[in-house]
């Protein structure tokens, strides 16, 4: 977020020169790479699920164990090491 904000400001807010650099593609630069990290973060957040265990027992008066487990799977695993 904070790359696009600053980014936001290059681009809109300030009217400079500076010599052998354009802050307004600065800025775009900026806001783009921060919306990138921005979606990066939500896919990585999208790729954890709960897994639920519920084991019964023979015996009815026994309540049911419950078990949630959160699983974050993190890149392709099928590679081979390098």
């Amino acid at each position: 977020m904070f790359l696009m904000v600053v980014g936001a400001i290059l681009t809109f807010a300030v009217d400079d020169n500076v010599p052998h650099i354009n802050i307004g593609v600065t800025g775009v630069i900026l806001m783009i790479a921060g919306a990138a990290v921005i979606a990066h973060a939500r896919w990585e957040e999208q790729r954890e699920k709960v897994v639920t265990l519920r084991e019964d027992s023979a015996d009815p008066s026994t309540p049911p164990h419950v078990v949630e487990e959160v699983v974050r799977e993190r890149g392709r695993t099928d590679r081979e090491p390098r």
